[in-house]
């Protein structure tokens, strides 16, 4: 006949495979769906012994029970390890991880003390339980342990929280800390209680996690707006706060334009307008990808591409030329199929920028400005169709060597003039 533990038991399993198969791309999400399959094991082998613990001699598996209870601890402490991940700041992380060795140290000195002591831990319990009288007094080296883990757990997170994590992950840390007393409260319930507390404590834990899988579904539909899976892969290992986290960095910018575009809507339907405008945003947003471009922008019959952010690549500059030439090879093509008058110019400059989301209610942005952004878009504007106009920093940073075509120029926005190259050429 099956138990309330037992009930438990496979609730919990089932939730792991619920993390494992919607999220296992998440090192967090991973560990806490083995997190839930350990304690579905858990329970179901506490299920297992209760009904033999008031017989002596105890089975031989029962110091195991205490140790896949460890085992479920210890792991619970490395989903929350990885939670602390997706603090942007490193401040406070030393003391949060020495709380939670230390915490899963305790737990594995109770894992020792069971199996050196079995009898006393589950046969002296049941007879107290039984008899509804307190255990002996040898009872508390099992109780001190996992007591002080459990506390150490709680100051864990709640440091944890006051570094604001990534919300996703806050919102799973604060249901695991009101989870937390109700799971261990369970231990050493009798049974028809411990089923209640373990349930109610895994229904806590189920609405943070639903609330978790919720922002993380309204993220993603943000973050497909920038065309990069490198950023939504950074988002689910750091959390958007910690990738989107305005600051200053290194990148390369290419900008491309469809050249004569002014007269191809003047002369053409806007039904074919929309036509060339969804052929060229693919093409462009394509191929982005394949060099870990952000699309930043989509304006008109342009766009802005960055390399280095949110992503850091040490390579971004000669990235950022291969984009640029793939441009030329494959997204002026696309253009040209709609008119031959059509063509496509790409301006290329690298330097440093503040990046960041800035935005406000429902509507965000992620923003890049500084000198370089300004000066892709100023070369863009000066290449005409097939050329790929690049500063002098570009060419430096990527070691290519510096083309025949030099040309010292004063760009608008930048008071001191510009040495650029035209670095290729399409027929």
């Amino acid at each position: 006949m099956i138990g309330g533990l037992d009930i438990v038991a496979i609730i919990a399993v089932g939730m792991g495979l619920v993390f494992w198969l919607t999220d296992r791309s998440s090192p967090s999400s991973r560990a806490l769906a083995l997190f839930f399959g350990l304690l579905g094991a858990a329970v179901a082998a506490n299920a297992e012994l209760i009904p033999l613990r008031l017989t002596l001699p105890l089975p031989w598996w029962a110091p195991g029970v205490a140790i896949l209870d460890t085992a479920t601890f210890i792991v619970g402490c490395e989903w929350g390890m990885r939670a602390a991940r997706t603090v942007s700041d490193t401040a406070g992380g030393i003391s949060r991880i020495r709380v939670i060795r230390a915490a899963q140290a305790l737990t594995a000195l109770y894992a020792l003390l069971v199996i050196m002591y079995p009898e006393l831990r589950y046969h002296a319990l049941g007879l107290a339980l039984q008899n509804r009288t307190a255990p002996p007094a040898q009872f508390l080296i099992f109780i001190v342990p996992p007591v002080l883990a459990g506390l150490l757990v709680m100051t864990g997170g709640l440091l944890l929280l006051r570094r604001r994590p990534d919300t996703a992950e806050r919102i799973r840390i604060v249901a695991a800390l009101a989870a937390m007393p109700l799971l261990a409260g369970s231990l050493v319930l009798p049974e028809r209680f411990s089923a209640l507390a373990m349930a109610l404590g895994e229904v806590v834990f189920l609405y943070g996690a639903i609330r978790y899988y919720v922002v993380q579904g309204a993220r993603a539909n943000f973050m497909s707006q920038f065309l990069s899976p490198q950023v939504a892969e950074l988002v689910r290992q750091r959390g958007l706060r910690h990738a989107m986290a305005r600051k200053r960095v290194e990148i390369t910018v290419v900008c491309c334009d469809i050249r004569r575009f002014t007269a191809y809507a003047q002369q053409h339907s806007p039904e074919q307008v929309m036509r060339l405008l969804r052929a060229f945003y693919a093409a462009v947003g394509a191929t982005a990808r394949e060099f870990g471009g952000t699309v930043k922008d989509f304006a008109g019959d342009g766009a802005l591409i960055l390399i280095g952010a949110p992503v850091h690549y040490e390579d971004r500059a000669q990235r950022a030329l291969n984009l640029a030439r793939r441009l030329q090879a494959r997204v002026r093509p696309v253009v040209r199929r709609h008119s031959p008058d059509l063509g496509l110019g790409v301006g290329v400059a690298s330097g440093s920028v503040a990046v960041g989301i800035v935005g406000e209610g429902d509507r965000f942005e992620y923003m890049a400005v500084g000198a370089a952004v300004n000066l892709a878009s100023r070369l863009c504007d000066k290449a005409g169709d097939g050329e790929i106009h690049v500063d002098e920093v570009t060419l430096a940073e990527c070691g290519e060597p510096v083309p025949a075509r030099r040309r010292r120029r004063t760009v608008k926005g930048i008071a001191e003039p510009v040495t650029t190259y035209v670095i290729e050429a399409v027929d």
